[in-house]
């Protein structure tokens, strides 16, 4: 795989990342509109614990990389 191939697997990746992330603001001013703030304050804490929401983009790139320097 050449490497502008994982560059362009990369911003793929990240693109999809956005999309979630902007999911779940949506969700958190959902949450807080409605009132429910403990709600919207338990999501949050989950979100924090979740280590796939930056991990799998970085082991994604860190493969690809591996695979263009073979």
């Amino acid at each position: 795989m050449e490497k502008h191939e994982v560059s362009a697997q990369s911003v793929n990746l990240l693109k999809i990342q956005r999309h979630d992330f902007i999911n779940h603001l949506q969700v958190i001013h959902t949450l807080l509109q409605l009132g429910r703030t403990e709600k919207a304050i338990t999501y949050i804490e989950e979100l924090s614990k979740d280590a796939s929401l930056i991990s799998a983009v970085l082991q994604t790139y860190e493969e690809e990389s591996t695979t263009v320097k073979a």
